[in-house]
């Protein structure tokens, strides 16, 4: 199945625009202040991320708060998401130590 097949069907939840999205997360390496170590964070499901919008930062957000070990280390300060296609993007939380709040 290649890429432009999946995109042309996507629509992204944040911003509801279609357009580019990323090939599927294959993990998150996720940094916070009260970690030693970056956390890995393998999702369980195809998950891509809109290019039209800061929907990564909802998964990130997302991400840390559905695991235990990353929620309890309080915010997270820097991501790196890596994508299957082996390219990656580091991600810093807009506001150290203050997360923007979801609906």
């Amino acid at each position: 199945m290649s890429e432009v097949e999946n995109e042309e069907t996507l629509t992204c939840g944040i911003c509801r625009k279609t357009g580019t999205f990323t090939a599927p997360v294959s993990v998150i390496l996720v940094f916070a202040p009260a970690m030693s170590k970056p956390y890995p964070l393998i999702p369980a499901e195809d998950y891509r991320v809109c290019g039209a919008c800061d929907a990564i930062f909802t998964l990130i957000n997302r991400a840390v708060e559905a695991h235990p070990t990353t929620r309890a280390a309080g915010p997270w300060s820097r991501a790196i998401v890596v994508f299957s296609d082996g390219h990656g993007v580091d991600v810093k939380a807009k506001r150290q130590g203050q997360q923007v709040a979801l609906a």
